[in-house]
């Protein structure tokens, strides 16, 4: 066990929002990337590289198994959703720990997640899958408005939308309808009506390990851009009392058990209703918006590390070092715009600052929601502090030390 372990890595994403993850897991793993494009950045991060289409699954099939030919390897990871269940696929060829394809959809499809949490009994919003507009408006008055409406293979808050009145309901099940990503699975039954779940918005980053949950930290969510629920920023407390809950250690139990999900990371989605913790969603990978970043710089908990070991069937290292305070805002323009420059002053920027860095290069149009999603933004800045309540003008501060300046 003393040696390092070889893990594949398929895909690493946009390098300011997962680098900082590659670059802890070399730090105590070997990794070996199966990439769109040949190794670049990663480079020092890697021991190896092949450039594959990650989305094929032969193919990624085939480049993952010249990896292990003559070569021990320990395990096999990935974070981008759309490419999760090849790379379950490829872990169960291989012998890799990991949990199977269809656990991989049972999370990733929305419809079977509500339907699994329902028969275990799991708090969640009442949800009904339809195909049309008039199904849509049928469930939606069974329902009672505010609804929501929901892709079901997608994610990032694509599409999601609160519809508070029955004559704002088509034009919102048509864009809802309409969005689609490459990859994402089509279905006849592709939109969800929801209850809305009123109350603040939460995360939690989980560790599962032999069919036992351990959540990693939480995070409370900021979303903008009303009806839609674009996430404009999260904060990370290491002493947030919300975090050792029964409850919401009990639902996440519930929630991991009722999907079979016995061995990975998972970021769950949750609202804390008048009713008490309410599940929105559970994915199947670590959590995204850099979050990780915050649980890591405030509680000491690298879940990088802790994906790699577990997906290397090793012990992950669970113990918190310290607890202090962090939060991330992400940037949109007022409009549609076209990058010119982003310029950051450094000397503005207050202390406590973490970050701060543009997302989108010149010559890029950007636009808030609905127009543009995450892929909307064209910086972001992260802060700590002692408390909450400090961290918001810290992020004013940071904020205002970035400029967009059109082309």
């Amino acid at each position: 066990m003393g040696e390092r372990p070889l893990m594949i890595l398929v895909g690493i994403g946009y390098e300011p929002h997962r680098g900082y993850l590659l670059r802890s897991i070399a730090a105590t793993t070997d990794v070996w990337l199966l990439d769109h494009e040949p190794v670049s950045w990663e480079a020092p991060y890697v021991v190896g590289g092949t450039a594959v289409d990650i989305r094929d699954g032969a193919e990624l099939m085939a480049a993952a198994t010249r990896v292990a030919d003559g070569r021990t390897v320990d395990g096999i990871l990935c974070w981008d959703e759309l490419k999760m269940a090849n790379t379950a696929a490829v872990a169960q060829y291989l012998g890799l720990p990991g949990v199977a394809p269809d656990v991989i959809d049972r999370c990733r499809d929305k419809h079977r997640t509500r339907a699994a949490l329902a028969a275990a009994g799991v708090p969640q919003p009442r949800s009904v899958a339809v195909s049309s507009l008039a199904d849509a408006t049928a469930a939606a008055a069974d329902i009672g408005y505010p609804v929501v409406l929901k892709p079901r293979a997608l994610g990032a808050s694509m599409g999601v939308t609160k519809v508070d009145r029955a004559e704002d309901l088509p034009a919102a099940y048509e864009h809802t309808r309409a969005q689609h990503v490459d990859q994402a699975r089509y279905y006849e039954l592709g939109v969800l009506v929801e209850e809305y779940a009123s109350g603040p918005e939460f995360s939690v980053d989980s560790a599962v390990v032999d069919g036992a949950t351990t959540p990693l930290f939480l995070a409370r969510k900021t979303s903008g851009f009303a009806p839609y629920f674009e996430e404009t920023g999260h904060l990370v407390d290491g002493a947030d009392p919300l975090f050792t809950d029964p409850e919401l250690r009990a639902v996440l139990s519930a929630a991991h058990d009722a999907l079979g999900f016995d061995s990975g990371m998972t970021h769950t989605e949750l609202r804390l209703t008048p009713r008490g913790w309410s599940v929105i969603e559970v994915n199947c990978r670590l959590g995204g918006d850099l979050v990780p970043y915050l649980g890591m710089e405030s509680t000491g908990i690298d879940a990088g590390r802790i994906a790699a070991a577990i997906a290397c069937g090793r012990p992950p290292t669970l113990t918190p070092t310290h607890n202090t305070v962090t939060a991330i805002r992400f940037l949109y323009p007022p409009a549609p715009t076209t990058v010119g420059e982003i310029r950051i002053n450094p000397t503005a920027l207050p202390r406590g600052a973490l970050l701060a860095r543009p997302l989108a290069d010149p010559g890029t149009t950007l636009a808030p929601p609905p127009e543009g999603h995450v892929w909307g933004r064209y910086a972001m800045v992260a802060v700590t502090a002692p408390t909450p309540a400090a961290c918001t003008p810290l992020l004013d501060a940071a904020e205002a030390a970035v400029s967009l300046v059109p082309a």
